[in-house]
Protein backbone atom coordinates (compact mmCIF):
# COMPACT_ATOMS: atom_id res chain seq x y z
CA UNK A 1 0.00 0.00 0.00
CA UNK A 2 1.54 3.43 -0.65
CA UNK A 3 1.40 5.66 2.04
CA UNK A 4 2.65 8.59 0.20
CA UNK A 5 1.23 9.80 -2.63
CA UNK A 6 3.45 13.14 -3.46
CA UNK A 7 5.83 11.27 -6.05
CA UNK A 8 2.77 10.33 -8.09
CA UNK A 9 1.66 13.45 -8.81
CA UNK A 10 2.31 15.30 -11.95
CA UNK A 11 2.75 11.94 -13.89
CA UNK A 12 0.30 10.02 -15.98
CA UNK A 13 0.91 6.36 -15.32
CA UNK A 14 1.20 3.97 -18.00
CA UNK A 15 -0.82 0.89 -15.93
CA UNK A 16 -3.60 -0.64 -15.21
CA UNK A 17 -5.89 1.74 -13.02
CA UNK A 18 -7.69 -0.39 -10.86
CA UNK A 19 -4.59 -2.94 -9.80
CA UNK A 20 -2.87 1.34 -9.81
CA UNK A 21 -6.11 2.38 -7.19
CA UNK A 22 -5.83 -0.82 -4.82
CA UNK A 23 -2.29 0.69 -3.75
CA UNK A 24 -3.66 4.09 -2.94
CA UNK A 25 -4.96 5.30 0.58
CA UNK A 26 -8.29 5.59 1.36
CA UNK A 27 -9.60 9.28 0.43
CA UNK A 28 -6.35 10.80 -0.69
CA UNK A 29 -7.31 12.32 -3.29
CA UNK A 30 -9.97 15.54 -2.96
CA UNK A 31 -11.41 14.33 -6.84
CA UNK A 32 -11.67 12.02 -9.33
CA UNK A 33 -12.78 14.21 -12.36
CA UNK A 34 -12.93 11.15 -15.38
CA UNK A 35 -14.06 10.05 -18.59
CA UNK A 36 -13.97 6.30 -18.91
CA UNK A 37 -15.14 3.92 -21.49
CA UNK A 38 -18.88 4.25 -22.18
CA UNK A 39 -19.10 0.36 -23.55
CA UNK A 40 -21.18 1.84 -26.17
CA UNK A 41 -18.91 0.36 -28.99
CA UNK A 42 -17.61 3.42 -30.20
CA UNK A 43 -14.89 1.43 -32.04
CA UNK A 44 -16.97 -1.03 -33.44
CA UNK A 45 -19.90 -1.72 -35.84
CA UNK A 46 -22.74 0.23 -36.38
CA UNK A 47 -25.05 -2.60 -34.71
CA UNK A 48 -27.27 -2.50 -31.72
CA UNK A 49 -26.02 -4.65 -28.90
CA UNK A 50 -26.95 -5.85 -25.31
CA UNK A 51 -24.92 -4.67 -22.25
CA UNK A 52 -26.19 -6.81 -19.60
CA UNK A 53 -28.28 -5.30 -16.82
CA UNK A 54 -29.38 -2.44 -14.64
CA UNK A 55 -29.62 -2.41 -11.28
CA UNK A 56 -33.36 -1.96 -11.90
CA UNK A 57 -33.74 -5.06 -13.48
CA UNK A 58 -34.23 -3.15 -17.44
CA UNK A 59 -31.83 -4.39 -20.25
CA UNK A 60 -29.36 -2.06 -21.44
CA UNK A 61 -28.70 -1.35 -25.21
CA UNK A 62 -26.24 0.50 -26.90
CA UNK A 63 -25.74 1.66 -30.44
CA UNK A 64 -22.20 0.44 -31.74
CA UNK A 65 -20.97 3.39 -33.61
CA UNK A 66 -17.53 3.33 -36.21
CA UNK A 67 -14.90 5.00 -34.90
CA UNK A 68 -14.20 8.44 -36.93
CA UNK A 69 -11.77 7.77 -39.25
CA UNK A 70 -9.17 10.28 -38.54
CA UNK A 71 -5.58 10.33 -38.39
CA UNK A 72 -3.39 8.52 -35.75
CA UNK A 73 -6.85 6.90 -34.71
CA UNK A 74 -6.43 2.94 -34.28
CA UNK A 75 -9.76 0.71 -34.08
CA UNK A 76 -9.06 -1.07 -30.36
CA UNK A 77 -12.02 -3.01 -28.76
CA UNK A 78 -11.49 -0.32 -25.63
CA UNK A 79 -15.16 0.60 -25.78
CA UNK A 80 -16.74 -2.78 -26.07
CA UNK A 81 -17.87 -2.39 -22.83
CA UNK A 82 -18.00 0.12 -19.62
CA UNK A 83 -15.68 -0.62 -16.80
CA UNK A 84 -16.19 -3.47 -13.69
CA UNK A 85 -17.90 -2.09 -10.84
CA UNK A 86 -15.11 -2.72 -8.78
CA UNK A 87 -13.27 0.44 -10.40
CA UNK A 88 -15.79 2.61 -9.26
CA UNK A 89 -15.74 1.33 -5.93
CA UNK A 90 -12.09 1.98 -5.82
CA UNK A 91 -12.92 5.43 -7.00
CA UNK A 92 -15.24 6.30 -4.43
CA UNK A 93 -12.82 4.53 -2.26
CA UNK A 94 -9.59 6.88 -3.15
CA UNK A 95 -11.69 9.80 -3.45
CA UNK A 96 -13.74 12.69 -1.46
CA UNK A 97 -15.59 13.98 -4.59
CA UNK A 98 -16.40 12.79 -7.68
CA UNK A 99 -16.89 14.16 -11.56
CA UNK A 100 -18.04 10.84 -13.75
CA UNK A 101 -18.61 11.82 -17.84
CA UNK A 102 -21.28 9.40 -18.93
CA UNK A 103 -22.87 8.73 -15.98
CA UNK A 104 -25.65 8.16 -17.16
CA UNK A 105 -23.98 4.77 -18.96
CA UNK A 106 -22.82 3.00 -15.57
CA UNK A 107 -24.41 1.70 -12.09
CA UNK A 108 -23.81 4.29 -9.75
CA UNK A 109 -25.58 6.12 -6.70
CA UNK A 110 -29.00 8.48 -7.30
CA UNK A 111 -27.49 11.63 -8.02
CA UNK A 112 -29.12 15.04 -7.62
CA UNK A 113 -25.70 16.61 -9.54
CA UNK A 114 -25.35 16.29 -13.18
CA UNK A 115 -23.25 18.38 -15.43
CA UNK A 116 -24.43 18.47 -18.64
CA UNK A 117 -22.51 19.31 -22.24
CA UNK A 118 -24.95 20.48 -24.99
CA UNK A 119 -23.32 19.80 -27.83
CA UNK A 120 -25.77 21.81 -30.21
CA UNK A 121 -25.49 18.62 -32.64
CA UNK A 122 -28.46 18.15 -35.14
CA UNK A 123 -26.44 14.80 -36.99
CA UNK A 124 -29.19 11.98 -35.62
CA UNK A 125 -26.02 9.97 -35.28
CA UNK A 126 -24.48 12.04 -32.97
CA UNK A 127 -25.66 12.40 -28.86
CA UNK A 128 -26.96 16.38 -28.55
CA UNK A 129 -25.64 16.33 -25.43
CA UNK A 130 -23.24 14.30 -22.65
CA UNK A 131 -23.84 13.59 -18.80
CA UNK A 132 -21.58 13.42 -15.78
CA UNK A 133 -22.32 12.27 -12.56
CA UNK A 134 -21.60 14.20 -9.59
CA UNK A 135 -21.41 12.78 -6.23
CA UNK A 136 -21.31 16.44 -4.63
CA UNK A 137 -23.97 18.95 -6.44
CA UNK A 138 -27.71 19.04 -5.79
CA UNK A 139 -28.80 20.64 -8.98
CA UNK A 140 -28.10 20.86 -12.72
CA UNK A 141 -25.90 22.84 -14.69
CA UNK A 142 -25.38 23.22 -18.39
CA UNK A 143 -22.45 24.53 -20.96
CA UNK A 144 -23.38 25.41 -24.30
CA UNK A 145 -20.07 24.17 -26.50
CA UNK A 146 -20.16 22.94 -30.23
CA UNK A 147 -18.31 20.02 -31.14
CA UNK A 148 -19.58 18.24 -33.87
CA UNK A 149 -17.19 16.97 -36.56
CA UNK A 150 -15.86 20.05 -38.21
CA UNK A 151 -17.84 22.25 -36.31
CA UNK A 152 -15.88 23.57 -33.15
CA UNK A 153 -16.55 26.39 -31.02
CA UNK A 154 -12.62 26.81 -30.92
CA UNK A 155 -9.51 25.31 -32.82
CA UNK A 156 -8.22 21.97 -31.02
CA UNK A 157 -6.77 18.96 -32.49
CA UNK A 158 -8.03 15.57 -31.51
CA UNK A 159 -6.04 12.89 -30.79
CA UNK A 160 -8.53 10.42 -29.28
CA UNK A 161 -11.72 9.35 -30.64
CA UNK A 162 -13.71 10.67 -27.38
CA UNK A 163 -11.60 13.72 -26.37
CA UNK A 164 -13.26 16.04 -24.66
CA UNK A 165 -12.98 20.03 -25.07
CA UNK A 166 -10.04 21.53 -22.57
CA UNK A 167 -12.68 23.98 -21.87
CA UNK A 168 -15.30 21.34 -21.26
CA UNK A 169 -13.50 19.58 -18.46
CA UNK A 170 -12.25 22.71 -17.56
CA UNK A 171 -15.66 24.21 -16.76
CA UNK A 172 -16.27 20.53 -14.87
CA UNK A 173 -13.38 21.21 -12.73
CA UNK A 174 -14.88 24.47 -11.92
CA UNK A 175 -17.39 22.75 -9.57
CA UNK A 176 -15.41 21.19 -7.21
CA UNK A 177 -12.66 22.80 -4.58
CA UNK A 178 -9.38 23.05 -4.82
CA UNK A 179 -6.95 19.89 -4.31
CA UNK A 180 -5.28 16.59 -5.63
CA UNK A 181 -6.87 15.71 -9.00
CA UNK A 182 -6.89 12.04 -10.06
CA UNK A 183 -8.15 10.92 -13.72
CA UNK A 184 -8.05 6.84 -13.83
CA UNK A 185 -8.77 7.09 -17.52
CA UNK A 186 -6.48 9.78 -19.16
CA UNK A 187 -6.16 8.95 -22.24
CA UNK A 188 -4.97 11.92 -24.33
CA UNK A 189 -4.61 13.87 -21.16
CA UNK A 190 -6.99 16.54 -21.26
CA UNK A 191 -7.56 16.12 -17.27
CA UNK A 192 -4.02 17.16 -16.97
CA UNK A 193 -4.06 19.65 -19.18
CA UNK A 194 -6.51 21.21 -17.44
CA UNK A 195 -5.12 20.82 -13.83
CA UNK A 196 -1.62 22.64 -15.07
CA UNK A 197 -3.56 25.79 -16.61
CA UNK A 198 -5.57 25.55 -13.63
CA UNK A 199 -2.45 25.06 -11.47
CA UNK A 200 -3.52 22.13 -9.62
CA UNK A 201 -2.13 19.10 -8.49
CA UNK A 202 -2.73 15.72 -10.44
CA UNK A 203 -1.80 12.36 -11.70
CA UNK A 204 -3.90 10.34 -13.02
CA UNK A 205 -3.27 6.31 -14.99
CA UNK A 206 -3.61 5.57 -19.01
CA UNK A 207 -3.70 1.56 -20.11
CA UNK A 208 -2.06 2.26 -23.90
CA UNK A 209 1.07 3.60 -23.94
CA UNK A 210 0.29 5.50 -27.55
CA UNK A 211 -1.70 7.93 -25.34
CA UNK A 212 0.42 8.26 -22.39
CA UNK A 213 2.85 9.50 -25.03
CA UNK A 214 0.05 12.21 -26.64
CA UNK A 215 -0.59 13.32 -23.69
CA UNK A 216 2.85 13.96 -21.72
CA UNK A 217 3.55 15.93 -24.74
CA UNK A 218 0.39 17.73 -24.52
CA UNK A 219 1.34 18.11 -20.76
CA UNK A 220 4.85 19.23 -21.96
CA UNK A 221 3.45 21.63 -24.38
CA UNK A 222 1.45 23.03 -21.30
CA UNK A 223 3.87 23.47 -19.23
CA UNK A 224 6.31 25.54 -21.71
CA UNK A 225 3.46 27.67 -22.59
CA UNK A 226 3.05 28.67 -19.12
CA UNK A 227 6.65 29.40 -18.94
CA UNK A 228 6.21 31.81 -21.47
CA UNK A 229 6.97 35.53 -20.62
CA UNK A 230 4.01 37.77 -20.13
Amino acid sequence: MITDITPLLGKIHNCDCLEFMKQLPDKCVDLVLTDPPYGIGFDGENVSMSCGMRKDGSQRVYNKWSAPKAKGYERKEWDSEPPKQEIFDEIFRVSKKQIIWGGNYFDLPQSGGWLVWDKGVVMPTLSKCELAWTGFMGHIEIIHYLWAGFLKAKPEEREHPTQKPVEVIGWAAGFAPDGIVFDPFMGSGTTAVVCERLGRKWFGCELEPKYCEIANKRIEAERNQLKLPF
